[in-house]
Parts: structure tokens; C-alpha cells; sequence
């Protein structure tokens, strides 16, 4: 059966999911998108270098899977698809998301890991039920500051990119458990990290720490920390060799 009889087939028995992914795709032809029932659209592994303005008329789509593809970048009306709730685009050569990312309300997984990513659209900010966002391998400098309004973020993936700083604003995000941003170029990390009264795993390797804040002692939950590849001139603060329960590895 041919891709225009697999999506006709599709079409006509009102498909809730199809799966097109290692299919050699070079294109998406537009009788995709008339399969207003999709809810989830696996097209992984292909050769795609767009994904055309038409995928706003997939109003159902509850999960879009376009990793391993050669995308450059994503259309405006991706953020139509206000039912969204997992969205995977790892492994392409995307270098910036649309403001309009900031439209998908119900988002809650979201990996746009081993990209070209130059910069992080603030919108990002307004996905505010994301749970787990995957961004390492990219070449972000810098994070916006809004990330900090992800109240139900739990897990956040940074490591591998160029960040010097990261913003006190992560501090607000208070569901966060997990924090990975090795490979970077921090010099230090915000006190007000103490904040984080879930964080359990803070994996902060191959950066340019020389101590850490005395406050992440007031990290309730705080189970492991992992500065290895760092040059701690200054080592780590008494408070936190002898706060209990607490694994540091250095």
C-alpha cells in the first residue's frame, strides 16, 4: 500500500493515530492534513526539511513526533495546535521555535534535544502545564527568564549548551525535582536556588564553578549533587558536606 493509500485508508476510517515514521519522506503530502480525527502523528526518522503551515488544521493532535528529521525550522501555525500535549523534535537542526510555541496551553512533554537552538522564545514561558522539558545538545547561551513561570515543571534538561549564566528565575519552579546542566559554562549558580524545595538531583559537571551556594542546604529534598569537572577553587561549603541524606560528587 502506498503512503497516499495508507492515508486514505486513514482519512476514511477516521484514524486516531498514524504511524509514518522510517518511510524516507522527503515531503508531507497535503491529504495529511484533511485527517481531522488524528490525534497522534509519528513521523519519525524520515527526511523531512519542513513540516508545512497546513499541520495547524490538525486540531485534534494530541502528540506530534517529527525526531530524527533534518527540520530547520517549525511553521507559525504549529501553535493552532492548541490540544497538544507531547511534542518531539529531537535530533533535527532546528535553530529557533516560533512565538507561537507559546500558544500550547496543555503542552506537558516537550524535547527539542540535539538541535542547533541559538535562542529560547520567551513564550516558552506560557506552556505553563509542561512537566518535563528536554533541551541538551543545542547551543543556547542563554535562557529566558520566563522559563521561571513553569510551575509544574519537574524535569529540565540544559546540559550541552553554552550557558555562562543561568537566571535566578528557575528559583519559581517550584514542582522541579530534576535539574541537569552540564557541558555548560556556568560560573556560579543563583542562591536563590535554595528556593527549590523538590529539586532532588542537581547535575552541574563540566562547568566553571569554583563553590556553590551555601543556601541549596535549604533544598528539602535535595538527594544528590554532581559538580565533577568543575575547578572548585573555593570547594564545597561546609553546610552542605554535613547537611544529611545529601550524596555530593566531585
Amino acid at each position: 500500500m502506498n503512503l497516499l493509500d495508507v492515508i486514505a485508508k486513514a482519512k476514511a476510517e477516521k484514524a486516531k493515530s498514524l504511524d509514518l515514521s522510517q518511510k524516507g519522506l522527503r515531503l508531507l503530502p497535503p491529504e495529511l492534513f484533511e485527517i481531522e480525527s488524528l490525534e497522534e502523528l509519528n513521523l519519525d526518522r524520515n527526511m523531512l526539511v519542513e513540516i508545512p503551515d497546513d499541520i495547524g488544521l490538525l486540531k485534534n493532535l494530541k502528540s506530534l513526533s517529527v525526531s530524527e528529521n533534518d527540520l530547520m525550522e517549525l511553521p507559525d501555525s504549529i501553535g493552532e495546535l492548541v490540544n497538544l500535549e507531547h511534542l518531539y523534535l529531537g535530533y533535527n537542526s532546528l535553530s529557533e521555535l516560533p512565538d507561537s510555541i507559546g500558544n500550547l496551553s496543555k503542552l506537558d512533554t516537550v524535547n527539542i534535544a540535539k538541535n542547533q537552538l541559538l535562542d529560547l522564545t520567551s513564550e516558552i514561558g506560557k506552556c505553563q502545564n509542561v512537566t518535563k522539558l528536554s533541551l541538551h545538545d543545542n547551543m543556547l547561551s542563554e535562557i529566558p527568564a520566563t522559563l521561571g513561570k513553569l510551575k509544574k515543571l519537574r524535569k529540565l534538561y540544559l546540559d550541552n549548551n553554552e550557558l555562562t549564566t543561568i537566571p535566578a528565575s528557575l528559583s519559581h519552579l517550584e514542582s522541579l525535582e530534576v535539574l541537569m546542566v552540564s557541558g555548560n559554562n556556568l560560573g556560579a549558580i543563583p542562591s536563590e536556588f535554595g528556593n527549590l524545595k523538590k529539586l532532588k538531583e542537581l547535575v552541574l559537571d563540566a562547568n566553571q564553578l569554583a563553590t556553590l551556594p551555601e543556601s541549596l542546604a535549604e533544598c528539602d529534598s535535595l538527594e544528590t549533587i554532581s559538580v565533577v569537572e568543575n575547578p572548585m577553587e573555593e570547594g564545597i561549603p561546609r553546610v552542605l558536606l554535613d547537611k544529611k541524606g545529601l550524596s555530593i560528587d566531585q
